[in-house]
């Protein structure tokens, strides 16, 4: 049993999908998922692998009597072998829904988040991070996606069983260099044909600063008139008053808005360059492994795992430096477009040797097979139990 604390647009909801459209590699495992809140966009997506989802209904993320009894009721009925609580929240949940079966079974937590900006987290996420580390002792084992972060959270208190990282996977066959990305990103977004384009995919979310890469991409054009900025995202068509007066000061048609897009991947190779402003919060940004996938070389900043990620398939420049955002970006297009697809070329090198999505499956699977099968089978992968071991 999976236990998430929703099923939107995000990392985690889109890591755990990947797991569930991955299930035929693993037959020996079935799975269900408890959403928190509401299922979304993420959710339509694992139900059309045949996977049961069960929704809470819970208003805001907000706990209630009524949510609590239904996951106890709702672990009774399914009776898994094993709980994994995805997120800090789902974490929580999930040991709350393992305490309330007549036989706990083994919880495993599966952290997504770094906490380089952990004052700048919500109160209420602040209080479930303590708690989090007052219960830590307890899960069999603590998921990392992120390097950066087992080092962080064992700063912080976390003290599991043992811990172990494994990083985000991606479908070198969904996520490839494609020859006709050019030709599908400059139609879907209506983008003159000698553009250099520089582009961000993410949802609207303070840790993202879009504001950041507003500001240096202010600098950029200043150096390199044919660069275009695409935005794409939930929520980043609606951008706050102070992104839009930045767009306003920029040259007309030199950048572009876009809400949430379900066909990335058939654009994504299209792009000069992947930018990621973020400037806290991230673990292992899905997107960049995307676009390294296919073949694009990103300029990131250096919060979570980025850094480890990208090695030399891009630049990493620091969190919140527009004017270092700027450089990076500035001296990848001035590459040349052939240079720029060598440092694609090593990127999505990277992908296939070190987060293959078929290679993460497995360790998933090894985990769960030693903490919640008896006679795991004999032909299965062993799962690093070492504290914070990496691929």
């Amino acid at each position: 049993m999976h236990v998430i604390t929703g099923l939107n647009v995000g990392g985690a909801e889109t890591m755990l999908a990947r797991l569930m459209e991955s299930a035929s590699l693993v037959p020996d495992l079935d799975s269900c998922i408890v959403s928190l809140i509401a299922p979304g966009t993420v959710g339509r997506r694992i139900a059309a692998t045949g996977t049961t989802i069960h929704s809470l209904g819970m208003r805001g993320g907000l706990p209630s009597l009524a949510a609590a009894l239904r996951l106890a009721r709702l672990a009774r009925e399914e009776r898994p072998d094993l709980i994994m609580g995805w997120m800090h929240h789902g974490a929580i949940a999930a040991s709350w829904a393992a305490a309330a079966m007549p036989e706990a079974p083994p919880v495993i937590w599966n952290v997504r988040h770094s906490l380089s900006g952990y004052r700048r987290e919500k109160p209420l996420s602040r209080l479930t991070l303590r708690m989090g580390a007052w219960l830590s002792a307890r899960p069999a084992a603590i998921v990392y996606n992120s390097r950066t972060a087992c080092e962080q959270y064992r700063a912080f208190g976390y003290r599991p069983k043992c811990d172990l990282v494994i990083p985000n996977g991606f479908d070198r066959h969904v996520f490839a260099p494609r020859e006709p990305g050019r030709r599908s990103l400059l139609k879907s977004f209506c983008l003159p044909e000698g553009a250099e384009v520089i582009g961000m995919v993410a949802r609207n979310h303070p840790m993202k600063d879009v504001g950041n890469l507003i500001r240096a991409f202010l600098a950029v054009r200043e150096r390199r008139p044919e660069a275009h900025l695409l935005v794409v995202g939930q929520g980043m068509d609606e951008p706050s008053a102070a992104d839009a007066r930045m767009l306003r000061s920029l040259p007309s048609g030199s950048w572009t808005l876009a809400g949430h897009r379900t066909d990335v991947a058939d654009w994504l190779s299209g792009l000069d360059i992947l930018a990621l402003p973020s400037a806290w919060g991230e673990g292992f940004p899905n997107i960049v492994g995307e676009a390294m996938a296919c073949g694009v070389p990103c300029v990131a900043t250096d919060v979570g795992d980025s850094a480890w990620v990208v090695a030399d398939g891009g630049r990493i420049v620091p969190p919140a430096d527009a004017e270092a955002l700027a450089e990076a970006l500035v001296e990848l297009l001035g590459l040349g477009a052939q240079e720029r697809r060598a440092l694609g070329q090593i990127a999505a090198a990277r992908v296939t040797q070190r987060f293959a999505l078929e290679a993460v499956v497995h360790r998933y699977a090894a985990l769960f097979r030693e903490h919640g099968l008896a006679t795991p089978p004999s032909a299965s992968p062993t799962a690093e139990r070492t504290r914070g071991a990496a691929l």
